[in-house]
């Protein structure tokens, strides 16, 4: 089996690598949101009732939550692509290290 064949399953590490930015470019979209979140809103942005019933301090601790959430999620995107990244490296280590054997037998026979 070649390729990074194991028990059926095989591994395109260009494939893999594609995953990686991708997980990478999605992070980056995610930073960009939580940057939006609760942009120019302020306390006049709710009026004298607003204020009287605390829309603000409400709107404020659930922005920071998202915002929270958001940065998490690019964390773990990123952590991800860079886990992606490394298999990928590591199935075109065992590529070449296979070649090199091949080539070594190629020599032998010969």
């Amino acid at each position: 089996m070649s390729g990074g064949a194991v028990a059926g399953l095989r591994m395109d590490g260009v494939v893999v690598a594609r995953y990686a930015e991708t997980a990478e470019a999605a992070a980056a979209d995610l930073d960009a949101a939580a940057a939006e979140v609760g942009g120019d809103v302020t306390a006049e942005s709710y009026g004298t009732l607003g204020a009287q019933i605390g829309l603000g301090e409400s709107y404020g601790r659930a922005s920071g939550a998202l915002r929270r959430q958001l940065a998490d999620g690019a964390e773990a995107l990123r952590s991800a692509a860079e886990a992606l990244r490394q298999v990928a490296v590591r199935h075109g280590g065992q590529d070449a290290d296979a070649a090199e054997l091949i080539k070594r037998a190629g020599r032998l026979d010969g």
